[in-house]
């Protein structure tokens, strides 16, 4: 089936600006008034745009722009409307004057953008709204449950399903947590002389300090939408983290999932753990889920492609940058379109 990209925009929950975005329908209307299913994605934390890049950093991962290439092979009977968009402060989602847009940004900015961008599908004349789907990634997977109960506080109805890639249980506290503790045993077993001088730079206590003296900046008592990091260098946003660190994410996911789940972090993900993608686990985290499937596939990364050999959080920049390059894993895909037939389509 061929599909078509169109450039589409809808205004943001605060009313302060427009967000830009791209949805994915097929080529030609057949004009049968039938509607169509529509998944939207949601990005992981970070200036990602509507491909799931980050042109301001340089690191061009592919993710989004490569699932809607995916999804516009599926047959007509099963074509699934794919919209994805610039968070704000991204791409053609700024405001004149504000540089620091997407910096200024809580987390509920984005829970409530995404919002706007259901009720965009909501509207939309070729959308079924009784079957939209919520894919969220990496934090887009974390603050799901959020977007799914404030969209129906809006008085949008219920979300049909949701996929969750790579976060699925997580919290940022524990993720960074996580992270910083991999970086120390990675370095630890590092081999020759550069493993024995970042044995002296990457330390447990030395990285510990660093987070102490960030979450002293990002709980100042003038409490700040974002703060500057690495001598003035970076900017880092600190009601973001604030708010994202009073989430509870367990509450959440039994409270407010009632829809269809699915589940996906892969074994090689670096950046959460992947225990919570346990059948059992899965089912205690969302018991009043519709359903619920879980998957940890063997090599599955971060950044939704498979890798060969170890996967390391010291070499994650490279590895990613390769990985942007390549289409997005083949288990990955197979299990979300199995999963999209049955739940969306009724078809195994």
């Amino acid at each position: 089936m061929s599909a078509m990209t169109s450039e589409i925009s809808f205004p943001s929950a605060d009313g302060s600006l427009t967000i830009y975005g791209s949805l994915n329908l097929p080529l030609n209307d057949p004009g049968t008034g039938k509607t169509l299913p529509a998944i939207l994605l949601v990005n992981g934390s970070g200036p990602i745009d509507r491909n799931g890049n980050v042109p301001s950093m340089k690191m061009y991962f592919n993710t989004c722009n490569r699932f809607a290439e995916h999804m516009g092979t599926r047959t007509a009977e099963r074509f699934i409307a794919i919209l994805s968009y610039d968070k704000r402060g991204v791409g053609k989602s700024i405001k004149k004057g504000d540089k620091h847009l997407f910096y200024r940004a809580g987390m509920m900015d984005l829970v409530l953008d995404a919002v706007e961008a259901v009720r965009y599908l909501s509207d939309h004349p070729r959308i079924d709204n009784r079957r939209i789907v919520i894919l969220g990634h990496s934090e887009g997977a974390i603050i799901l449950p959020l977007i799914c109960h404030e969209v129906s506080q809006s008085g949008l109805g219920s979300i049909f399903g949701c996929i969750f890639y790579g976060g699925f249980g997580e919290n940022l506290r524990d993720a960074m947590k996580l992270q910083r503790k991999r970086s120390v045993d990675e370095v630890s077993e590092m081999k020759g002389v550069w493993g024995w001088i970042l044995r002296k730079l990457v330390t447990e206590e030395r990285l510990e300090k660093q987070y102490k003296d960030l979450m002293e900046k990002v709980n100042a008592e003038n409490q700040p939408d974002y703060i500057s990091i690495q001598f003035g260098l970076m900017k880092y946003p600190a009601k973001w983290t604030r708010e994202h660190f009073a989430y509870d994410v367990t509450s959440s996911l039994q409270k407010y999932i009632t829809c269809h789940c699915l589940a996906i972090t892969g074994k090689k993900d670096v950046q959460v753990r992947n225990e919570f993608c346990d059948s059992k686990k899965a089912a205690q985290l969302v018991p009043n889920a519709a359903s619920v499937e879980a998957h940890r596939p063997q090599n599955l990364t971060h950044a939704l492609r498979s890798l060969e050999g170890a996967s390391k959080l010291m070499n994650i920049k490279k590895d990613y940058t390769n990985m942007g390059k390549l289409p997005l894993d083949e288990e990955l895909l197979s299990i979300t379109d199995q999963w999209c037939n049955r739940v969306l389509f009724g078809h195994e």
